[in-house]
């Protein structure tokens, strides 16, 4: 009895850890940086027809905002979550992704092999301090403008 349980658990383990590794990928995928701007304030929520109610960043911080495109050059889809995503300060402090802009709701990312996907994406980033690196999962990429 204790063996078939044990074997259940490890079954149960050996599944859950699949699908976990399957949905996260990120092989192939490279990043253009079209656009890197600061603000210190940002859309809030829409309330209709009276717009949107400005949201201010904290004091002694700005908005980053990064126009990427995303581009899988791999053989396999692309997968992760934006709520992993950050961005380092040159002394490789780490600041979480805040939000998309526009219209994103869903932070999952999936992009087909040999497609690219355009994200306006927000960070909240401090005032004194300028952007260096994007990290997603294991993965660093230099933020650069290309202009």
């Amino acid at each position: 009895m204790g063996k078939i349980k044990m074997m259940a658990l490890l079954m149960l383990f050996i599944i859950i850890a699949g699908f976990k590794i399957e949905n996260s990928s990120i092989e192939g995928l490279n990043i253009e940086f079209r656009k890197v701007s600061e603000d210190y304030v940002r859309p809030g929520v829409p309330m209709g027809p009276m717009g949107s109610t400005p949201i201010l960043a904290a004091d002694g911080m700005k908005f980053v905002k990064l126009k990427l495109t995303l581009r899988n050059d791999g053989e396999k889809d692309c997968v992760f979550d934006f709520e992993d995503v950050y961005i380092s300060t040159e002394q490789d402090s780490l600041y979480r992704f805040l939000k998309f802009q526009a219209y994103f709701t869903d932070t999952k990312t999936k992009i087909k092999p040999k497609k690219e996907i355009d994200r306006i994406v927000l960070f909240e980033f401090p005032d004194n301090a300028k952007p260096k690196e994007l990290f997603i999962e294991d993965k660093r990429y230099q933020i650069i403008e290309n202009k």
